[in-house]
């Protein structure tokens, strides 16, 4: 029988099994960073038990020991982490706090940061890890070294923080199932860590990025619709958007909203929609086979529920409905919503 409990979350993602202390240092340390880990109690109690899903630059972990420990990073590496305890909780220790989190609260660990973590023997962990470079590009334009200083821990009532962590959730368990179908998709993967990112804007310090003046609205937000459109077949990100378009991420999204936009993101999705619409147009005028979910997955909609409602919302009818021949005249998603809405109410 094996040592290792019960099938976890991202099993399907093995990257430690360690029944050590020792072991379970080195290994899990390679991962993250080296650290000091001291086990407590009975010394057969420990299974480490590690998965991980690499999407773009960062990564989503499900970490457990089995047992209680202390870890100590000494200084932790160069990345942020965003910690939610699925069970059990841990207590952490800094020079300045001393915080417990549980399924009430997350924490957020800096890069470089020093602090001890206490995890209670049935404490595991879903854990976002992100580059620090990667977190400070959403932030700031230029490449120079930033410190954006998140507390170290926030309450999971807030609505918003509720509201990221049950999303985080979803796509954590959605890659539990499907994640050999997601992964292979450049774009998906792509639009599941531009989501999972969004915590740190949601996290942030209120005055984080405001130390750069404002560029041109109009010219920011030309360029950054420029780049989408040459792009419509790749996976963007934010970053990369506003990188083209030679501001933060932050200044690019405030310019969009003052040019009447959602956000680049959602500029971005709509054009996604408009293409994928045009392919299955395309696909129904000239006979040739496609799979919606295949067109789906090509623009960045991972999830194919929402990309069919937003489709029949903008065009009147469901994705499939456009592959099937034409009759009586009727041509797929020929109408607006509105007129559709229209029709319907007629």
């Amino acid at each position: 029988m094996s040592p290792f409990p019960a099938p976890q979350l991202l099993d399907s993602f093995p990257l430690v099994r360690a029944c050590t202390a020792e072991q379970a240092r080195h290994e899990i340390g390679r991962a993250f960073s080296q650290h000091q880990l001291e086990l407590h109690g009975d010394t057969q109690a420990l299974h480490a038990h590690h998965n991980q899903v690499r999407l773009e630059e960062a990564s989503l972990n499900v970490l457990s020991y089995g047992a209680e420990v202390t870890i100590d990073p000494g200084e932790r590496g160069d990345f942020y982490m965003v910690q939610i305890p699925l069970r059990g909780s841990a207590r952490l220790e800094s020079s300045s706090d001393d915080i417990h989190v549980d399924s009430d609260v997350l924490s957020i660990l800096q890069p470089k940061g020093h602090g001890r973590m206490h995890w209670s023997s049935d404490c595991q962990m879903l854990l976002l890890s992100a580059p620090s470079q990667l977190v400070q590009r959403r932030f700031f334009n230029d490449h120079a070294p930033r410190t954006l200083d998140f507390a170290l821990s926030r309450s999971r009532q807030d609505p918003g923080v509720a509201a990221w962590c049950q999303a985080a959730m979803d796509i954590t368990h959605n890659l539990d199932k499907f994640g050999s179908l997601w992964l292979s998709h450049r774009a998906a993967c792509a639009s599941m860590e531009e989501f999972l990112l969004s915590a740190f804007a949601l996290l942030m310090p209120t005055d984080a990025g405001n130390t750069r003046p404002e560029r041109n609205n109009e010219r920011c937000v030309r360029r950054a619709k420029e780049y989408i459109h040459a792009h419509l077949d790749r996976a963007l990100t934010l970053c990369e958007i506003s990188d083209h378009a030679c501001v933060s991420a932050r200044t690019l999204e405030s310019a969009f909203r003052r040019q009447g936009e959602a956000s680049p993101l959602s500029y971005a999705r709509d054009q996604r929609l408009k293409a994928a619409h045009e392919l299955l147009c395309n696909a129904n005028r000239s006979g040739r086979p496609v799979a919606v979910t295949e067109v789906a997955l090509h623009f960045g909609f991972v999830h194919l529920g929402r990309f069919a409602a937003q489709y029949r919302k903008r065009y009147g009818c469901s994705p499939s409905d456009t592959l099937r021949p034409r009759v009586a005249g009727f041509i797929p998603g020929q109408f607006r919503h509105s007129e559709h809405s229209l029709l319907q109410a007629a």
